[in-house]
């Protein structure tokens, strides 16, 4: 299925985002003209002393990136998983099972597969550090060839976009999780998650074309937007601040704080959904018909502690189930 075809066929997931987000950056700009309204009038109060004021804007900054990551964990995070869980499904079959809302679809596949979403939570943040970890071993074996000419360079922008693309990457990892439930694999959640990091390593460079392509499409979107929503503010600064120097360069530094929120509420809402669809589905062509390397599995239990636990957690779990299923049998 196309990357176009996923996007129509799971708006549901991009219209949720926009309604949480676009409610959140309204709370956010009504907070944030409050403390601006308080560090003026400070201003006001105390004359050049902007000490107070870069406080004020500090401490409001802090509160809407705080609200924005509690936003992101404890709301929309089913959303999140439950849209990888759909776009799994639609790779898989073209199609999910009718009579039940995609959003709702997507958060019972989260709780099938993982019983809550806070279990859901720690693999996922297990899987996002052994990735890290991975990654920076990738790049340490790269660093071989630097006697090369121009190869740092390379690295280095290699480096940046799988920093960049981390995040997507082991959402993609995420979607193995629901592929191997969906097929009715006897492999635990734990396993699944083991395996499809092994998967990763083994077909990083795959990946690797994607995550380049959404990297170079991300920072467009950022310096798009950031310019669209700074200009207008700016200039409605300065209409209001006409002969008045001093509330000039006070509303001129609350346009620029004014588009990066409004940018970033844009990314999270539109572009991340979208990034995450390019990266699930690279994942999924790219592992097609690729069985864990067992060699390679050894080399990255010595290479990342973060797998290390993730494949202890593998064992463990294979243990406590074989020993409940003959006392089921029983």
């Amino acid at each position: 299925m196309s990357i176009m075809k996923l996007i129509t066929k799971t708006m549901p997931f991009f219209i949720t985002r926009i309604l949480f987000y676009g409610l959140f950056g309204l709370i956010a700009f009504v907070f944030l003209g409050i403390m601006i309204g308080i560090g003026f009038l400070l201003l006001k109060l105390f004359g050049e002393s902007s000490a107070a004021f870069l406080f004020i804007m500090i401490l409001s900054f802090g509160a809407i990136y705080g609200g924005l990551r509690f936003l992101e964990r404890y709301v929309l995070y089913m959303v999140k998983i439950g849209h990888v869980a759909v776009i799994t499904e639609l790779l898989r079959t073209g199609k999910t099972p009718e009579g039940k809302g995609m959003v709702a679809y997507g958060k019972d596949q989260v709780t099938q597969n993982f019983g809550a979403s806070n279990v859901a939570f720690v693999v996922d943040r297990m899987v996002h550090g052994a990735v890290r970890q991975i990654q920076r071993w990738i790049m340490r074996i790269g660093n071989m060839f630097s006697f090369v000419p121009g190869s740092k360079n390379i690295i280095g922008i290699i480096n940046a976009i799988m920093s960049v693309s981390l995040r997507y990457i082991d959402e993609a990892i995420m979607s193995y999780i629901f592929l191997q439930k969906s097929e009715e694999n006897e492999k635990t959640v734990w396993k699944s998650a083991s395996d499809g990091v092994v998967l990763y390593a083994q077909s990083w460079k795959g990946v690797l074309k994607a995550a380049t392509g959404s990297v170079i499409f991300i920072y467009l979107f950022n310096i798009i937007s950031f310019l669209i929503f700074v200009f207008p503010l700016m200039f409605v600064s300065k209409l209001i601040s006409a002969g008045t120097p001093d509330l000039g360069t006070f509303l001129g530094f609350l346009a620029i704080i004014g588009a990066y929120v409004l940018t970033t509420l844009l990314k999270r809402a539109l572009l991340d959904p979208i990034v995450t669809i390019i990266m699930v589905r690279a994942y999924q062509i790219s592992i097609n018909d690729l069985e864990p390397a067992v060699d390679l599995q050894q080399q990255l239990l010595g290479i990342s502690s973060n797998f290390k636990k993730l494949f202890q957690k593998a064992k463990e779990e294979e243990t406590s189930q074989s020993q409940i299923t003959p006392v089921a049998k029983s």
